[in-house]
């Protein structure tokens, strides 16, 4: 059961939070959750096309190497977005080398470069990544 957590701010809302199971179908149903968050912010395409990208790999991160549920926190501040992911995983998030003959290993290496700020802590709770995107339209095209 997901439980929404909302804080609201200024007539909209500054963060929401749910959890999502670790299946694979959590991937998708988290992508359409900070969609949905984006667009009640109106945040603008471009920035929000890379947030879900960028969701997307975390999620997949989590639920490949956690193997536990992932909470997804989205939470706008003036100029930016934050995507959070926790889950009660303890391993150790690090980039790997690209290997071009690899099938997988490129998730933190587009987070790193399409991210504005990322970071991850791993504690005795778990591990929470995050990224942040600047909603000023950095990836717009032209």
């Amino acid at each position: 059961m997901s439980r929404l957590d909302t804080r609201p701010g200024r007539g909209s809302f500054d963060s929401v939070s749910t959890v999502f199971p670790s299946v694979p179908p959590s991937v998708a149903s988290a992508r359409r959750f900070v969609d949905a968050a984006l667009r009640r912010w109106d945040v603008p395409t471009d920035v929000a096309d890379v947030a879900l990208l960028l969701t997307s790999e975390l999620v997949t991160n989590s639920y490949r190497h956690a193997s536990a549920d992932a909470q997804v926190s989205v939470l706008r501040r003036p100029g930016l977005i934050r995507v959070e992911v926790h889950d009660s995983g303890g391993g150790r998030v690090q980039r790997r080398a690209l290997d071009p003959e690899g099938p997988d290993g490129r998730g933190l290496n587009i987070v790193d470069a399409l991210a504005s700020r990322w970071g991850s802590t791993t504690a005795e709770s778990g591990t929470l990544v995050w990224f942040e995107l600047a909603t000023n339209g950095r990836y717009a095209a032209g």
